[in-house]
Protein backbone atom coordinates (compact mmCIF):
# COMPACT_ATOMS: atom_id res chain seq x y z
CA UNK A 1 0.00 0.00 0.00
CA UNK A 2 3.08 2.50 1.07
CA UNK A 3 4.29 1.73 -2.74
CA UNK A 4 1.01 2.47 -4.12
CA UNK A 5 0.66 5.54 -2.02
CA UNK A 6 3.97 6.86 -3.33
CA UNK A 7 3.41 6.12 -7.11
CA UNK A 8 0.25 8.49 -6.96
CA UNK A 9 1.17 11.60 -8.72
CA UNK A 10 1.19 15.06 -7.61
CA UNK A 11 -1.78 15.97 -9.59
CA UNK A 12 -3.61 13.32 -7.19
CA UNK A 13 -2.80 15.12 -4.30
CA UNK A 14 -4.00 18.57 -5.62
CA UNK A 15 -7.57 20.14 -5.00
CA UNK A 16 -8.79 21.26 -7.95
CA UNK A 17 -10.67 23.85 -6.45
CA UNK A 18 -8.10 25.71 -4.53
CA UNK A 19 -4.95 24.12 -6.23
CA UNK A 20 -3.06 23.43 -3.45
CA UNK A 21 -2.16 20.14 -1.59
CA UNK A 22 -5.63 18.37 -0.41
CA UNK A 23 -6.35 19.57 3.53
CA UNK A 24 -8.67 17.51 5.52
CA UNK A 25 -9.25 15.83 2.21
CA UNK A 26 -13.18 13.83 1.49
CA UNK A 27 -14.06 11.76 -1.40
CA UNK A 28 -17.56 12.08 -3.13
CA UNK A 29 -19.74 9.87 -4.99
CA UNK A 30 -17.62 9.86 -8.71
CA UNK A 31 -14.56 9.03 -6.45
CA UNK A 32 -12.67 12.76 -7.08
CA UNK A 33 -11.10 14.31 -3.75
CA UNK A 34 -11.12 17.36 -2.89
CA UNK A 35 -10.38 19.78 0.94
CA UNK A 36 -13.47 19.31 2.47
CA UNK A 37 -13.78 23.20 3.34
CA UNK A 38 -13.26 23.86 -0.25
CA UNK A 39 -16.06 21.61 -1.50
CA UNK A 40 -18.15 22.61 1.29
CA UNK A 41 -17.72 26.34 0.34
CA UNK A 42 -18.18 25.42 -3.35
CA UNK A 43 -21.41 23.28 -2.63
CA UNK A 44 -23.12 26.60 0.00
CA UNK A 45 -22.84 29.08 -3.04
CA UNK A 46 -24.11 27.07 -5.97
CA UNK A 47 -27.43 27.33 -6.64
CA UNK A 48 -28.09 24.19 -8.72
CA UNK A 49 -27.81 20.68 -7.58
CA UNK A 50 -24.35 19.50 -5.79
CA UNK A 51 -22.17 17.89 -8.39
CA UNK A 52 -18.68 17.23 -8.83
CA UNK A 53 -16.24 19.98 -10.13
CA UNK A 54 -14.36 18.46 -12.25
CA UNK A 55 -16.73 15.68 -14.02
CA UNK A 56 -20.67 17.61 -13.24
CA UNK A 57 -21.76 14.09 -11.62
CA UNK A 58 -24.35 15.14 -9.31
CA UNK A 59 -23.44 14.00 -5.49
CA UNK A 60 -26.53 14.00 -3.86
CA UNK A 61 -23.71 13.77 -0.20
CA UNK A 62 -20.18 13.96 0.79
CA UNK A 63 -18.40 10.92 2.24
CA UNK A 64 -16.82 12.44 4.97
CA UNK A 65 -13.55 10.29 5.03
CA UNK A 66 -10.23 11.55 5.39
CA UNK A 67 -7.79 9.89 3.20
CA UNK A 68 -4.46 8.89 5.17
CA UNK A 69 -0.98 8.99 3.98
CA UNK A 70 2.25 7.21 5.75
CA UNK A 71 3.55 10.18 7.46
CA UNK A 72 7.07 8.86 6.31
CA UNK A 73 6.74 9.47 2.68
CA UNK A 74 8.37 11.85 0.90
CA UNK A 75 4.95 12.79 -0.40
CA UNK A 76 4.92 16.33 -1.23
CA UNK A 77 1.18 17.50 1.02
CA UNK A 78 0.46 20.57 3.01
CA UNK A 79 1.28 19.23 5.83
CA UNK A 80 4.99 18.81 4.64
CA UNK A 81 5.26 22.09 3.56
CA UNK A 82 6.82 23.30 6.15
CA UNK A 83 9.99 20.70 5.92
CA UNK A 84 10.58 21.93 2.29
CA UNK A 85 11.91 25.19 3.72
CA UNK A 86 15.45 26.15 3.23
CA UNK A 87 17.72 26.41 6.34
CA UNK A 88 17.91 30.10 5.37
CA UNK A 89 14.26 30.51 6.11
CA UNK A 90 14.39 29.02 9.49
CA UNK A 91 14.34 30.72 12.76
CA UNK A 92 17.95 31.08 15.14
CA UNK A 93 17.67 32.33 18.22
CA UNK A 94 20.25 35.09 18.68
CA UNK A 95 21.16 34.06 21.97
CA UNK A 96 22.71 30.15 20.81
CA UNK A 97 22.94 30.55 17.31
CA UNK A 98 20.88 27.63 17.63
CA UNK A 99 17.54 26.56 14.97
CA UNK A 100 14.47 27.43 16.70
CA UNK A 101 12.80 24.06 16.47
CA UNK A 102 10.57 23.57 19.35
CA UNK A 103 7.17 25.42 20.62
CA UNK A 104 6.45 26.05 24.05
CA UNK A 105 2.72 24.77 24.98
CA UNK A 106 2.66 27.58 27.84
CA UNK A 107 3.26 30.77 26.07
CA UNK A 108 3.78 29.09 22.69
CA UNK A 109 7.24 30.50 21.70
CA UNK A 110 9.32 29.09 19.57
CA UNK A 111 12.72 28.23 21.31
CA UNK A 112 16.24 26.67 20.52
CA UNK A 113 17.00 23.20 22.78
CA UNK A 114 19.10 25.64 24.74
CA UNK A 115 16.50 27.94 25.76
CA UNK A 116 13.52 25.26 26.75
CA UNK A 117 16.31 24.03 29.10
CA UNK A 118 16.37 27.62 30.60
CA UNK A 119 14.75 28.17 34.24
CA UNK A 120 12.27 30.00 32.14
CA UNK A 121 10.78 26.98 30.27
CA UNK A 122 12.50 24.40 32.19
CA UNK A 123 8.85 23.09 33.77
CA UNK A 124 6.73 23.89 30.44
CA UNK A 125 6.21 20.83 27.79
CA UNK A 126 7.81 21.34 24.46
CA UNK A 127 6.68 20.03 20.71
CA UNK A 128 9.24 20.09 17.91
CA UNK A 129 8.04 22.39 15.49
CA UNK A 130 7.28 19.61 13.03
CA UNK A 131 4.27 18.08 15.83
CA UNK A 132 3.08 21.08 17.03
CA UNK A 133 2.30 21.98 13.41
CA UNK A 134 0.19 19.01 12.96
CA UNK A 135 -1.30 18.95 16.18
CA UNK A 136 -2.32 22.51 15.92
CA UNK A 137 -3.39 22.12 12.50
CA UNK A 138 -5.71 18.79 13.49
CA UNK A 139 -7.27 21.47 16.15
CA UNK A 140 -7.70 23.72 13.75
CA UNK A 141 -9.64 21.51 11.26
CA UNK A 142 -11.80 19.72 14.09
CA UNK A 143 -12.61 24.09 14.93
CA UNK A 144 -13.62 24.73 11.31
CA UNK A 145 -15.55 21.26 11.54
CA UNK A 146 -17.14 22.48 14.70
CA UNK A 147 -17.90 25.94 12.78
CA UNK A 148 -19.08 24.18 9.88
CA UNK A 149 -21.59 22.36 11.41
CA UNK A 150 -22.89 25.52 12.97
CA UNK A 151 -23.21 27.35 9.86
CA UNK A 152 -24.82 24.76 8.28
CA UNK A 153 -27.15 24.75 11.66
CA UNK A 154 -27.68 28.29 11.17
CA UNK A 155 -28.23 28.07 7.38
CA UNK A 156 -31.66 25.80 8.65
CA UNK A 157 -32.81 28.25 10.49
CA UNK A 158 -32.35 31.21 8.02
CA UNK A 159 -34.27 29.04 5.06
CA UNK A 160 -36.79 28.60 7.98
CA UNK A 161 -37.51 32.04 9.00
CA UNK A 162 -36.86 32.98 5.04
CA UNK A 163 -39.77 30.89 4.12
CA UNK A 164 -41.64 32.62 7.10
CA UNK A 165 -40.94 35.85 6.25
CA UNK A 166 -42.04 35.05 2.52
CA UNK A 167 -45.90 33.92 3.83
CA UNK A 168 -46.17 35.91 7.17
CA UNK A 169 -48.32 38.95 5.76
CA UNK A 170 -50.22 36.42 4.03
CA UNK A 171 -51.15 34.32 7.34
CA UNK A 172 -51.70 37.49 9.04
CA UNK A 173 -54.07 38.53 6.63
CA UNK A 174 -55.91 34.99 6.30
CA UNK A 175 -55.53 34.97 10.12
CA UNK A 176 -57.40 38.62 10.48
CA UNK A 177 -60.13 37.03 8.03
CA UNK A 178 -60.60 34.55 10.52
CA UNK A 179 -60.72 36.58 13.40
CA UNK A 180 -63.33 39.00 11.87
CA UNK A 181 -65.47 35.81 10.75
CA UNK A 182 -65.95 34.98 14.15
CA UNK A 183 -66.96 37.85 16.13
CA UNK A 184 -69.61 38.95 13.91
CA UNK A 185 -70.83 35.39 15.09
CA UNK A 186 -70.24 36.02 18.75
CA UNK A 187 -72.85 39.17 17.75
CA UNK A 188 -75.28 37.41 16.35
CA UNK A 189 -75.22 34.71 18.91
CA UNK A 190 -75.21 37.48 21.34
CA UNK A 191 -78.26 39.23 19.35
CA UNK A 192 -79.97 35.71 19.35
CA UNK A 193 -79.77 35.55 22.76
CA UNK A 194 -81.03 39.04 23.75
CA UNK A 195 -83.94 38.10 21.45
CA UNK A 196 -84.77 35.03 23.44
CA UNK A 197 -84.26 37.20 26.95
CA UNK A 198 -86.40 39.58 25.95
CA UNK A 199 -89.00 37.52 24.88
CA UNK A 200 -88.87 34.97 27.27
CA UNK A 201 -89.18 38.31 29.25
CA UNK A 202 -92.39 39.38 27.80
CA UNK A 203 -93.92 35.76 27.80
CA UNK A 204 -93.36 35.73 31.20
CA UNK A 205 -95.11 39.45 32.05
CA UNK A 206 -97.92 37.97 30.24
CA UNK A 207 -98.38 34.78 32.44
CA UNK A 208 -97.77 36.67 35.75
CA UNK A 209 -99.67 39.91 34.58
CA UNK A 210 -102.87 37.43 33.78
CA UNK A 211 -102.25 35.75 37.17
CA UNK A 212 -102.08 38.79 38.75
CA UNK A 213 -105.00 39.69 36.80
CA UNK A 214 -107.05 36.88 38.01
CA UNK A 215 -106.02 37.53 41.52
CA UNK A 216 -107.26 40.89 41.62
CA UNK A 217 -110.69 39.93 40.09
CA UNK A 218 -111.25 37.11 42.40
CA UNK A 219 -110.00 39.38 45.43
CA UNK A 220 -112.73 42.08 44.07
CA UNK A 221 -115.18 39.56 44.12
CA UNK A 222 -114.17 38.02 47.29
CA UNK A 223 -114.68 41.52 48.55
CA UNK A 224 -117.90 42.00 47.52
CA UNK A 225 -118.94 38.88 49.39
CA UNK A 226 -117.28 39.87 52.48
CA UNK A 227 -118.76 43.19 52.63
CA UNK A 228 -122.10 42.08 51.94
CA UNK A 229 -121.31 39.30 54.82
CA UNK A 230 -120.48 42.30 57.01
CA UNK A 231 -123.81 44.04 55.91
CA UNK A 232 -126.06 41.36 56.68
CA UNK A 233 -124.04 40.95 59.80
CA UNK A 234 -124.49 44.43 60.82
CA UNK A 235 -128.29 44.41 59.65
CA UNK A 236 -128.79 41.05 61.78
CA UNK A 237 -127.73 42.56 64.85
CA UNK A 238 -130.28 45.14 64.86
CA UNK A 239 -133.19 42.79 64.35
CA UNK A 240 -135.27 40.97 67.12
CA UNK A 241 -133.73 38.03 69.01
CA UNK A 242 -136.19 35.74 67.42
CA UNK A 243 -134.45 34.24 64.64
CA UNK A 244 -131.26 35.12 65.52
CA UNK A 245 -129.62 31.70 66.72
CA UNK A 246 -130.67 30.46 63.50
CA UNK A 247 -129.77 33.09 61.18
CA UNK A 248 -126.08 33.10 62.73
CA UNK A 249 -125.40 29.52 62.30
CA UNK A 250 -126.28 30.14 58.38
CA UNK A 251 -124.17 33.13 58.62
CA UNK A 252 -121.36 30.75 60.46
CA UNK A 253 -121.34 28.23 57.36
CA UNK A 254 -121.08 30.83 54.76
CA UNK A 255 -117.95 32.46 56.82
CA UNK A 256 -116.50 29.09 56.74
CA UNK A 257 -117.05 28.47 52.82
CA UNK A 258 -115.72 31.90 52.33
CA UNK A 259 -112.57 31.80 54.78
CA UNK A 260 -111.83 28.58 52.72
CA UNK A 261 -112.17 30.22 49.58
CA UNK A 262 -110.02 32.92 50.53
CA UNK A 263 -107.64 33.98 47.27
CA UNK A 264 -104.12 34.06 48.53
CA UNK A 265 -101.67 36.76 47.02
CA UNK A 266 -99.61 36.28 43.61
CA UNK A 267 -96.08 36.39 44.45
CA UNK A 268 -94.59 37.34 41.09
CA UNK A 269 -91.04 36.35 40.44
CA UNK A 270 -89.27 36.39 37.14
CA UNK A 271 -86.64 34.05 35.90
CA UNK A 272 -83.08 35.16 36.45
CA UNK A 273 -81.45 34.88 32.63
CA UNK A 274 -77.58 34.30 32.57
CA UNK A 275 -75.52 36.54 30.58
CA UNK A 276 -73.56 35.31 27.93
CA UNK A 277 -69.74 36.52 28.44
CA UNK A 278 -71.02 39.31 31.56
CA UNK A 279 -69.00 37.97 34.19
CA UNK A 280 -65.36 37.73 31.86
CA UNK A 281 -66.14 41.58 30.51
CA UNK A 282 -67.07 42.88 34.17
CA UNK A 283 -64.05 41.10 35.42
CA UNK A 284 -61.91 43.55 33.33
CA UNK A 285 -62.83 46.39 35.58
CA UNK A 286 -61.76 43.85 39.02
CA UNK A 287 -61.05 46.17 42.06
CA UNK A 288 -60.82 45.09 45.11
CA UNK A 289 -62.29 47.32 47.83
CA UNK A 290 -61.34 47.50 51.79
CA UNK A 291 -63.61 48.67 54.57
CA UNK A 292 -62.37 51.96 56.30
CA UNK A 293 -63.06 51.18 59.91
CA UNK A 294 -62.58 54.57 61.05
CA UNK A 295 -65.27 56.18 59.58
CA UNK A 296 -68.27 55.85 62.88
CA UNK A 297 -71.19 57.01 61.30
CA UNK A 298 -74.43 55.74 62.79
CA UNK A 299 -77.18 56.06 60.43
CA UNK A 300 -80.11 55.62 62.76
CA UNK A 301 -82.21 57.15 60.29
CA UNK A 302 -81.72 54.57 57.69
CA UNK A 303 -81.89 52.02 60.03
CA UNK A 304 -85.53 53.03 60.84
CA UNK A 305 -86.54 53.67 57.17
CA UNK A 306 -85.72 49.49 57.19
CA UNK A 307 -87.24 48.79 59.78
CA UNK A 308 -90.93 50.27 58.59
CA UNK A 309 -90.26 48.93 55.32
CA UNK A 310 -89.45 45.53 56.15
CA UNK A 311 -93.07 45.97 58.85
CA UNK A 312 -95.20 47.39 55.16
CA UNK A 313 -94.10 45.09 53.27
CA UNK A 314 -95.78 42.47 55.81
CA UNK A 315 -98.98 41.72 54.54
CA UNK A 316 -100.51 39.68 57.34
CA UNK A 317 -100.62 42.52 59.93
CA UNK A 318 -101.20 45.95 58.62
CA UNK A 319 -101.16 47.20 62.36
CA UNK A 320 -97.05 45.78 63.38
CA UNK A 321 -94.80 47.62 64.54
CA UNK A 322 -91.62 48.13 63.46
CA UNK A 323 -89.09 45.14 63.54
CA UNK A 324 -86.41 44.70 65.62
CA UNK A 325 -84.00 44.08 63.25
CA UNK A 326 -80.04 45.35 63.97
CA UNK A 327 -78.00 46.80 61.40
CA UNK A 328 -74.87 48.19 61.22
CA UNK A 329 -73.22 49.58 58.25
CA UNK A 330 -69.63 49.99 56.45
CA UNK A 331 -67.56 52.48 54.22
CA UNK A 332 -65.65 51.27 51.67
CA UNK A 333 -62.03 52.92 51.84
CA UNK A 334 -61.72 54.18 48.37
CA UNK A 335 -63.27 57.15 46.73
CA UNK A 336 -64.33 56.85 43.45
CA UNK A 337 -64.32 59.61 40.90
CA UNK A 338 -63.90 58.48 37.70
CA UNK A 339 -63.63 55.15 35.26
CA UNK A 340 -64.73 51.65 35.08
CA UNK A 341 -64.97 49.44 38.52
CA UNK A 342 -66.17 46.43 39.53
CA UNK A 343 -66.12 44.27 42.83
CA UNK A 344 -67.73 41.30 44.04
CA UNK A 345 -69.18 41.32 48.08
CA UNK A 346 -69.77 38.07 50.03
CA UNK A 347 -73.45 38.13 51.11
CA UNK A 348 -72.72 34.73 53.55
CA UNK A 349 -75.94 33.61 55.52
CA UNK A 350 -76.97 37.57 55.49
CA UNK A 351 -80.84 37.65 55.00
CA UNK A 352 -81.22 41.46 55.54
CA UNK A 353 -78.38 43.91 53.61
CA UNK A 354 -78.04 47.12 51.97
CA UNK A 355 -75.44 47.23 49.43
CA UNK A 356 -74.25 50.06 46.67
CA UNK A 357 -72.90 53.40 46.52
CA UNK A 358 -73.33 56.74 47.83
CA UNK A 359 -72.39 60.44 47.78
CA UNK A 360 -69.03 60.94 49.78
CA UNK A 361 -70.09 63.74 51.56
CA UNK A 362 -73.14 61.11 53.82
CA UNK A 363 -70.31 59.51 55.68
CA UNK A 364 -69.98 63.02 57.58
CA UNK A 365 -73.47 63.06 58.29
CA UNK A 366 -76.11 60.79 60.56
CA UNK A 367 -79.33 61.64 58.87
CA UNK A 368 -79.05 59.60 55.56
CA UNK A 369 -82.29 58.05 54.78
CA UNK A 370 -83.94 55.98 52.22
CA UNK A 371 -85.26 58.34 49.88
CA UNK A 372 -82.11 60.70 50.36
CA UNK A 373 -80.52 62.08 47.22
CA UNK A 374 -77.07 60.54 45.96
CA UNK A 375 -77.63 57.17 47.28
CA UNK A 376 -77.65 53.89 44.82
CA UNK A 377 -78.27 50.93 47.11
CA UNK A 378 -79.95 47.88 46.42
CA UNK A 379 -82.00 46.22 49.04
CA UNK A 380 -82.97 42.86 50.39
CA UNK A 381 -85.09 42.61 53.58
CA UNK A 382 -86.82 39.21 54.90
CA UNK A 383 -90.50 39.18 56.16
CA UNK A 384 -91.28 35.73 57.21
CA UNK A 385 -89.78 33.37 54.58
CA UNK A 386 -90.29 35.56 51.97
CA UNK A 387 -87.40 38.03 50.68
CA UNK A 388 -87.58 41.44 48.75
CA UNK A 389 -85.43 42.92 46.54
CA UNK A 390 -85.68 46.94 46.15
CA UNK A 391 -83.44 49.64 45.04
CA UNK A 392 -83.43 53.39 45.89
CA UNK A 393 -83.97 56.62 44.00
CA UNK A 394 -87.06 55.75 43.96
CA UNK A 395 -87.87 52.92 46.36
CA UNK A 396 -88.40 50.12 43.82
CA UNK A 397 -89.47 46.51 44.19
CA UNK A 398 -87.37 43.72 41.65
CA UNK A 399 -88.98 40.71 40.98
CA UNK A 400 -86.69 38.40 40.69
CA UNK A 401 -84.77 35.66 42.91
CA UNK A 402 -82.50 37.15 45.49
CA UNK A 403 -78.76 36.53 44.94
CA UNK A 404 -76.94 34.18 47.36
CA UNK A 405 -73.05 34.10 47.88
CA UNK A 406 -71.64 36.85 45.91
CA UNK A 407 -73.27 40.12 44.69
CA UNK A 408 -71.09 42.13 42.05
CA UNK A 409 -71.39 45.98 41.99
CA UNK A 410 -70.29 47.99 38.85
CA UNK A 411 -70.13 51.64 38.44
CA UNK A 412 -69.17 53.32 35.26
CA UNK A 413 -69.08 56.80 36.39
CA UNK A 414 -68.47 58.51 33.06
CA UNK A 415 -71.83 56.85 31.67
CA UNK A 416 -73.64 56.90 35.17
CA UNK A 417 -74.62 53.76 35.84
CA UNK A 418 -74.56 51.41 38.84
CA UNK A 419 -75.53 47.83 37.98
CA UNK A 420 -76.26 44.75 40.71
CA UNK A 421 -75.34 41.68 39.37
CA UNK A 422 -76.08 37.76 40.78
CA UNK A 423 -72.73 36.59 40.54
CA UNK A 424 -73.63 32.58 40.61
CA UNK A 425 -76.20 33.15 38.11
CA UNK A 426 -74.01 35.60 35.69
CA UNK A 427 -77.50 37.63 35.93
CA UNK A 428 -78.37 41.30 35.88
CA UNK A 429 -80.46 42.23 39.35
CA UNK A 430 -81.30 45.45 38.56
CA UNK A 431 -79.02 48.91 37.01
CA UNK A 432 -78.92 52.76 37.60
CA UNK A 433 -79.02 54.39 34.63
CA UNK A 434 -78.19 58.03 32.67
CA UNK A 435 -77.40 59.05 36.38
CA UNK A 436 -74.90 62.27 36.28
CA UNK A 437 -72.23 61.54 38.80
CA UNK A 438 -70.79 65.07 39.93
CA UNK A 439 -69.58 64.14 43.18
CA UNK A 440 -67.00 61.22 44.21
CA UNK A 441 -68.90 58.12 45.78
CA UNK A 442 -67.64 55.61 48.38
CA UNK A 443 -68.71 52.10 48.64
CA UNK A 444 -71.51 51.37 51.28
CA UNK A 445 -72.41 48.39 53.40
CA UNK A 446 -75.20 47.71 55.46
CA UNK A 447 -75.99 44.22 57.46
CA UNK A 448 -79.00 43.28 59.82
CA UNK A 449 -79.41 40.67 61.77
CA UNK A 450 -81.45 37.70 61.02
Amino acid sequence: MASAITQCSTSELTCSICTDYLMDPVTICCGHRFCNPCLCLLWEDTLTPNCCPVCREISQQMYFKRIIFAEKQAIPTRESVPCQLSSSAMLICGRHQEIKNLICETDRSLLCFLCSQSPRHATHKHYMTKEADEYYRKKLLIQMKSIWKKKQKNQRNLNRETNIIRTWKVFIHLRSMMISAEYPKVCQYLREEEQKHLEGLAREGRIVFQQLKISQTRMAKMSVLLRGMFEKLKEMSCKADVNLPQDLGDIMKRNEFLRLAMPQPVNPQLSAWTITGMSERLNFFRVYITLDHKICSNHKLLFEDLRHLQCSLDDTDMSCTPTSTQYTSSWGAQILTSGKHYWEVDLKDSCNWVIGLCREAWTKRNDMRLDSEGIFLLLCLKVDDHFSLLSTSPLLPHYIPRPQGWLGVFLDYECGIVSFVNVAQSSLICSFLSRIFYFPLRPFICHGSK
